[in-house]
């Protein structure tokens, strides 16, 4: 089950590297928005681009912080049943959900890459300002955002197939310091 790890390695990897590139963003939307009110209430000479600039700095930190956040199980998880399953019936659970998530992200990828063609193909551009900035390199964010939960959500989904069905593997995220989770929301293993 070596070549499982390794799979793991690195799809966590590239999950870890994009979150934590991606995350950098946050300060681009922080100086972004200073510029703008040192500008406007400083200056009294307000920006015609901070505004839209942020909001789309933003929208992509939101989408590509999807695989990040999968990778680190921070999504919301209804646990009150779950919770007290045991560890293989979790992973039934998170079987049946991966499956979900799977084909659901792998239509959502299908209309993401239609959609960007699209806006590459009439070269789309913003009406919501004078400053009218092109909306296609933002929409191109969309399917690969969408392509990187995928890929994420195929690994958890192996991670829970293995799991139901009781294969030993070594998974690369036990060990992990989970000390920013409160041990309050760690359900104990019950097998």
């Amino acid at each position: 089950m070596a070549w499982v790890t390794r799979y793991l390695v690195i799809q966590d990897g590239l999950s870890e590297y994009v979150g934590r590139a991606i995350s950098w963003l946050t300060l681009a939307m922080i100086a972004v928005l200073m510029l703008e009110i040192i500008a406007r209430y400083f200056l009294n000479s307000p920006t015609i681009w901070a505004h839209e600039m942020s909001t789309m700095l933003y929208g992509g930190f939101c989408i590509l912080a999807g695989a990040f956040t999968l990778r680190h199980r921070g999504h919301v998880r209804s646990e009150v049943i779950w919770g007290m399953l045991g560890t293989r019936a979790r992973a039934t659970c998170d079987v049946i959900v991966f499956a979900i998530g799977l084909l659901v992200m792998g239509i959502f990828f299908v209309m993401a890459v239609e959609f960007a063609a699209e806006s590459w193909a009439v070269r789309e551009y913003s009406n919501k300002s004078i400053w009218q900035p092109a909306l296609y390199p933002i929409k191109t964010v969309i399917p690969i955002a969408v392509g990187l939960v995928w890929l994420q959500n195929l690994a958890e989904f192996v991670r829970a197939f293995l799991t139901m069905l009781g294969i030993e593997f070594e998974d690369p995220r036990e060990g992990e310091d989970d000390s920013e989770t409160d041990p309050e929301y760690i359900p104990e293993a019950q097998d």
